[in-house]
Protein backbone atom coordinates (compact mmCIF):
# COMPACT_ATOMS: atom_id res chain seq x y z
CA UNK A 1 0.00 0.00 0.00
CA UNK A 2 1.23 3.24 -0.68
CA UNK A 3 1.89 6.10 1.22
CA UNK A 4 -0.40 8.78 1.22
CA UNK A 5 2.29 11.54 -0.92
CA UNK A 6 2.75 8.20 -3.41
CA UNK A 7 -0.86 7.23 -3.89
CA UNK A 8 -1.42 11.94 -4.22
CA UNK A 9 0.99 11.50 -7.16
CA UNK A 10 0.36 8.31 -8.69
CA UNK A 11 -3.56 9.78 -8.93
CA UNK A 12 -1.67 12.78 -10.68
CA UNK A 13 0.23 10.47 -13.17
CA UNK A 14 -2.79 8.43 -13.65
CA UNK A 15 -5.57 11.12 -14.42
CA UNK A 16 -2.56 12.58 -16.41
CA UNK A 17 -2.51 9.99 -18.74
CA UNK A 18 -6.10 10.29 -20.05
CA UNK A 19 -5.77 14.27 -20.28
CA UNK A 20 -2.40 13.86 -22.70
CA UNK A 21 -4.17 11.41 -24.80
CA UNK A 22 -7.44 13.17 -24.99
CA UNK A 23 -6.94 17.40 -24.41
CA UNK A 24 -2.91 17.45 -25.17
CA UNK A 25 -2.60 16.08 -28.40
CA UNK A 26 -5.55 18.16 -30.02
CA UNK A 27 -3.31 20.60 -31.14
CA UNK A 28 -1.10 18.78 -32.90
CA UNK A 29 -2.93 17.26 -34.98
CA UNK A 30 -4.18 18.22 -38.32
CA UNK A 31 -7.59 19.67 -38.19
CA UNK A 32 -9.70 16.87 -40.07
CA UNK A 33 -7.75 14.19 -38.00
CA UNK A 34 -8.91 15.46 -34.69
CA UNK A 35 -12.75 13.16 -33.49
CA UNK A 36 -15.66 15.23 -33.24
CA UNK A 37 -15.45 14.47 -29.11
CA UNK A 38 -12.30 15.88 -29.25
CA UNK A 39 -13.24 18.42 -30.94
CA UNK A 40 -16.04 19.95 -28.67
CA UNK A 41 -13.44 19.62 -26.01
CA UNK A 42 -10.80 21.73 -27.55
CA UNK A 43 -13.90 24.35 -28.51
CA UNK A 44 -14.66 24.50 -24.74
CA UNK A 45 -11.51 25.06 -23.63
CA UNK A 46 -10.27 27.39 -26.25
CA UNK A 47 -13.53 29.35 -26.22
CA UNK A 48 -15.58 28.90 -23.09
CA UNK A 49 -11.88 28.96 -20.56
CA UNK A 50 -10.24 30.91 -22.96
CA UNK A 51 -7.04 28.79 -23.51
CA UNK A 52 -4.59 30.22 -25.56
CA UNK A 53 -2.58 27.48 -26.20
CA UNK A 54 -4.97 24.94 -27.08
CA UNK A 55 -5.88 26.48 -30.35
CA UNK A 56 -6.30 23.91 -33.21
CA UNK A 57 -4.91 25.00 -36.42
CA UNK A 58 -1.81 26.38 -37.56
CA UNK A 59 0.08 29.21 -34.32
CA UNK A 60 3.24 30.15 -35.61
CA UNK A 61 3.49 32.26 -32.43
CA UNK A 62 3.33 29.05 -30.18
CA UNK A 63 5.62 26.77 -31.84
CA UNK A 64 7.50 26.29 -28.21
CA UNK A 65 4.39 25.36 -26.50
CA UNK A 66 3.27 22.71 -29.36
CA UNK A 67 7.09 21.88 -29.11
CA UNK A 68 6.22 20.80 -25.33
CA UNK A 69 3.21 19.48 -25.74
CA UNK A 70 5.23 16.99 -28.40
CA UNK A 71 7.54 16.30 -25.65
CA UNK A 72 4.86 15.63 -23.34
CA UNK A 73 3.51 12.93 -26.01
CA UNK A 74 6.81 11.17 -26.68
CA UNK A 75 8.84 11.23 -23.59
CA UNK A 76 6.22 12.05 -20.54
CA UNK A 77 3.20 9.63 -21.48
CA UNK A 78 5.47 6.46 -21.63
CA UNK A 79 6.74 7.76 -18.03
CA UNK A 80 3.19 8.26 -16.75
CA UNK A 81 2.72 4.55 -16.90
CA UNK A 82 6.49 3.38 -15.08
CA UNK A 83 5.12 6.36 -12.48
CA UNK A 84 2.22 4.94 -11.91
CA UNK A 85 3.73 1.46 -11.58
CA UNK A 86 6.33 2.56 -9.46
CA UNK A 87 4.47 4.62 -6.93
CA UNK A 88 1.77 1.80 -6.48
CA UNK A 89 4.15 -0.65 -5.79
CA UNK A 90 6.32 1.72 -3.66
CA UNK A 91 9.20 1.04 -5.66
CA UNK A 92 12.47 1.46 -4.04
CA UNK A 93 14.13 3.09 -7.11
CA UNK A 94 11.42 5.42 -7.54
CA UNK A 95 12.67 8.80 -6.56
CA UNK A 96 15.65 9.62 -8.95
CA UNK A 97 12.96 9.56 -12.04
CA UNK A 98 10.64 11.30 -10.16
CA UNK A 99 12.92 14.34 -8.95
CA UNK A 100 13.76 14.53 -13.10
CA UNK A 101 10.34 14.60 -13.86
CA UNK A 102 9.19 17.18 -11.39
CA UNK A 103 12.14 19.46 -11.89
CA UNK A 104 11.65 19.04 -15.66
CA UNK A 105 7.89 20.27 -15.33
CA UNK A 106 8.22 22.60 -13.06
CA UNK A 107 10.56 24.21 -15.40
CA UNK A 108 8.73 23.78 -18.67
CA UNK A 109 5.45 25.64 -16.71
CA UNK A 110 7.19 28.85 -15.77
CA UNK A 111 7.21 29.83 -19.05
CA UNK A 112 3.56 28.94 -19.71
CA UNK A 113 2.34 30.71 -15.92
CA UNK A 114 4.55 33.85 -16.86
CA UNK A 115 2.72 33.81 -20.71
CA UNK A 116 -0.73 33.46 -18.99
CA UNK A 117 -0.14 35.96 -16.37
CA UNK A 118 2.17 38.82 -18.10
CA UNK A 119 2.19 38.22 -21.96
CA UNK A 120 0.01 39.46 -24.64
CA UNK A 121 -2.83 36.95 -24.51
CA UNK A 122 -5.88 39.38 -24.93
CA UNK A 123 -7.54 37.84 -21.77
CA UNK A 124 -8.58 40.16 -19.44
CA UNK A 125 -7.16 40.00 -15.39
CA UNK A 126 -10.22 37.44 -14.34
CA UNK A 127 -9.35 35.29 -17.28
CA UNK A 128 -5.62 35.20 -16.68
CA UNK A 129 -5.79 34.24 -13.08
CA UNK A 130 -8.42 31.73 -13.87
CA UNK A 131 -6.01 30.14 -16.89
CA UNK A 132 -3.44 30.49 -14.43
CA UNK A 133 -4.98 28.67 -11.94
CA UNK A 134 -5.88 25.83 -14.37
CA UNK A 135 -2.36 24.87 -14.98
CA UNK A 136 -1.32 25.92 -11.54
CA UNK A 137 -1.67 22.36 -10.64
CA UNK A 138 0.88 21.33 -13.32
CA UNK A 139 3.54 23.22 -11.72
CA UNK A 140 2.76 22.31 -7.49
CA UNK A 141 2.49 18.99 -8.01
CA UNK A 142 5.79 18.51 -9.89
CA UNK A 143 7.50 21.17 -7.45
CA UNK A 144 6.52 18.84 -4.53
CA UNK A 145 7.41 15.43 -6.25
CA UNK A 146 10.86 17.13 -7.01
CA UNK A 147 11.27 18.49 -3.40
CA UNK A 148 10.31 14.83 -2.02
CA UNK A 149 12.27 12.92 -4.35
CA UNK A 150 15.66 15.02 -3.80
CA UNK A 151 15.13 14.56 0.38
CA UNK A 152 14.79 10.99 -0.65
CA UNK A 153 17.78 10.94 -3.13
CA UNK A 154 20.09 13.02 -0.74
CA UNK A 155 19.34 10.56 2.38
CA UNK A 156 19.33 7.87 0.29
CA UNK A 157 22.90 8.66 -0.84
CA UNK A 158 23.89 9.53 3.02
CA UNK A 159 23.04 6.61 3.79
CA UNK A 160 25.07 4.83 1.25
CA UNK A 161 28.27 7.03 2.28
CA UNK A 162 28.05 6.60 6.01
CA UNK A 163 28.23 2.63 5.30
CA UNK A 164 31.02 3.01 2.79
CA UNK A 165 33.38 4.93 5.53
Amino acid sequence: MPSRLDAMFAAYFATHIPITLLVDVVPLLPEHAIPRPLRALNAFLTGAVGDPFMVVGPQPGLVWFRSLLAAELALQLPFFFYAVWALWTACPRRHLPLLVYGTHVATTMVPILASLLFGSIGRSAAERARLAAMYLPYLLIPVSMAVVSYGRCARALAARRSKAD
